[in-house]
């Protein structure tokens, strides 16, 4: 898939902002402040990510006036970055809502022993290992890596540029690399952020019949080796899961969230974003994660069917009980 590149005067026109800068630089890609480099754009909207400006190696940052002092790059002044962020993904993307090919690039990349069923699409610049095995209906999108000795049951669709390790196996109508739930909001609706990153399962993964595998809004959304899931799991965007971790079925898991190695999370769990679940963790069915797990252990919620003033008195003593 080809890089599109800008010049800095092209972004911060199309952003209608104020550039504090070399114009004539090119930019190739949008990371976040700690992993950009000198060919990325990068953005700052919260106070919370101000440490992480001040030490950037971004080619140029938007800010809003409030971090124009903190800022040791060149920049772009915009009234509100998340939403300019939001609108330069789009510029930035490939995505493949803009083209639908009709032709089936099945037979390029594919190395020996690979057996594929009816009905399959294969898009441009896929590689597929020896020993693989596509049952009818799938789709592989473009720049898809497959490796060897994996097995994808019926109906299974793989966005563009995902890369999937050796001997996982994919249930059926499992979606992996979908947009995850990213808008910034404007004045009367909400402004799409298209998803630039990628999913990565490493080896001996296996997914459940219909899940969901959001792809990273940048970088990557990562299942390490040996995870398990079961049905109905739902991954969202930029979530990496530890290795030999295992979640049960229903159980969904919100943007950002990093879940360590060696954890047991039971069916129809809940998990909030941007919180960290430490090694060797037991969460039991049906419980409400909420805020970061930094020890070891055996974590147990929900509750009972009570009337509700008996639940508020419940839910009090159990929030209690976490905080200490």
């Amino acid at each position: 898939m080809s890089k599109k590149v800008f010049k800095l005067s092209e972004i911060s026109e199309f952003l209608g902002g104020k550039l504090s800068g070399d114009g004539s630089k090119t930019i190739s890609n949008i990371k976040t402040l700690l992993e950009a480099d000198s060919s990325s754009i990068s953005f700052i909207y919260s106070k919370k990510f101000k440490k992480d400006l001040e030490v950037t190696s971004a080619s140029v940052v938007l800010i809003s006036e409030e971090f124009r002092k903190n800022c040791p790059v060149d920049y772009i002044l915009v009234e509100n970055p998340h939403k300019s962020y939001a609108k330069l993904t789009q510029l930035f993307s490939n995505s493949q809502r803009k083209k639908i090919s009709n032709k089936n690039y099945i037979n390029s990349y594919l190395e020996g022993d690979i057996e594929i069923g009816e009905n399959v699409f294969i898009g441009q610049n896929v590689k597929i290992e020896k020993g693989v095995k596509i049952n009818p209906g799938c789709f592989i999108g473009d720049d898809v890596f497959i490796g060897e000795d994996s097995y994808l049951y019926p109906n299974v669709c793989l966005y563009h540029s995902i890369k999937i390790g050796s001997k996982n196996i994919i249930h059926a109508n499992s979606v992996i690399g979908s947009d995850g739930l990213g808008f910034a909001k404007t004045e009367n609706s909400w402004e799409k952020i298209e998803h630039l990153g990628s999913v990565e399962l490493k080896d001996n993964v296996e997914v459940g019949a219909s899940c969901t595998i959001d792809r990273a809004s940048l970088g990557s959304t990562v299942l390490n080796s040996g995870v398990k899931l079961d049905n109905q799991v739902h991954i969202a965007h930029n979530c990496n899961v530890g290795s030999n971790t295992i979640i049960g079925a229903k159980t969904a898991i919100a943007g950002s969230t990093v879940i360590g190695e060696d954890c047991l999370i039971g069916g129809g769990c809940g998990i909030v974003d941007n919180i960290k679940i430490t090694n060797e963790v037991r969460i039991n069915p049906m419980s409400f994660i909420t805020k970061s797990i930094k020890k070891s252990g055996i974590y147990s919620g929900g509750s009972l069917v009570l009337e509700h003033s008996k639940w508020l008195k419940h839910i009090t003593i159990q929030k209690k009980g976490f905080d200490d």
